[in-house]
């Protein structure tokens, strides 16, 4: 009965074909190499672990996000289109191909990610966010709004997100609604780590609102968070004036 129950125990055991082991421990240093920011060794660890084994998603997945860093961003779309091709069910896999799509322009494939996405997971932010981001890039600024608000639904606190609908609702001459949502991001961060970029669109919103002395204030802020930029300068100015 010893020996019995032995080689059941034995015959359950899985082997793992040398192929696969070999792409996981190169994907594993890979993986090692990006996270010190060693791109180019993490290219050529994650390439290698991907031609020992072409079907290992999670290689290809690793192996696109080095390539995209590296600039090599036509590269990195075809293995993360490759990687949504073994995939098809994994919907940030999607996300992910959509937004390097639309980093190459590649408008219209990026929709078609969007669309998959959000079909798949209908509470995913990121796919909202992504067909946002798409409708945007088009000029349809409603149906942008619409979907990043979406987003927002499921992730309250993507800072990304929240500065693109208060760009939006600037464009659309939205200005006290895009104050809030300024509002509503600044408090995120810790008093004095605001983005240039967040203090800046607050100014803009405070001085299509009249309130000139606040825009000042915003824009001054603005103006000592990195290099300051001509347009900001200006922008600074004009608040000034106005604010007298």
């Amino acid at each position: 009965m010893l020996v019995f129950a032995g080689g059941c125990a034995l015959g359950k055991q899985k082997i793992v074909p040398d192929s696969i082991a070999k792409c996981r421990e190169l994907s594993r240093d890979g993986v090692a190499a990006m996270e010190r920011s060693d791109w180019k060794n993490a290219c050529d660890l994650l390439e290698e672990a991907v031609d020992t084994s072409q079907t290992d998603i999670d290689a290809r997945r690793h192996l696109a996000e080095a390539l995209w860093r590296t600039g090599a961003e036509r590269e990195a779309v075809v293995q993360l289109e490759a990687a949504v091709q073994l995939d098809p069910r994994h919907a940030p896999t999607a996300v992910r191909a959509g937004e390097m799509l639309l980093g190459i322009g590649a408008v219209d494939r990026a929709m078609q990610r969007a669309e998959e996405a959000v079909a798949l997971d209908p509470a995913l932010a990121t796919a909202w966010a992504l067909r946002g981001r798409v409708f945007r890039r088009q000029g349809n600024e409603h149906r942008a709004l619409a979907d990043m608000q979406q987003a927002l639904r499921y992730a309250p606190h993507m800072t990304g997100v929240l500065l693109e609908v208060a760009e939006v609702q600037y464009a659309l001459e939205r200005p006290q609604r895009s104050l809030t949502t300024l509002h509503h991001l600044l408090d995120i961060y810790p008093p004095g780590e605001e983005p240039q970029q967040v203090l800046w669109l607050e100014g803009l919103a405070y001085g299509a609102l009249g309130r000139h002395t606040d825009a000042v204030g915003s824009l001054y802020a603005a103006s000592g968070r990195g290099a300051p930029r001509v347009d900001l300068l200006y922008q600074l100015a004009v608040a000034e004036k106005a604010a007298g």
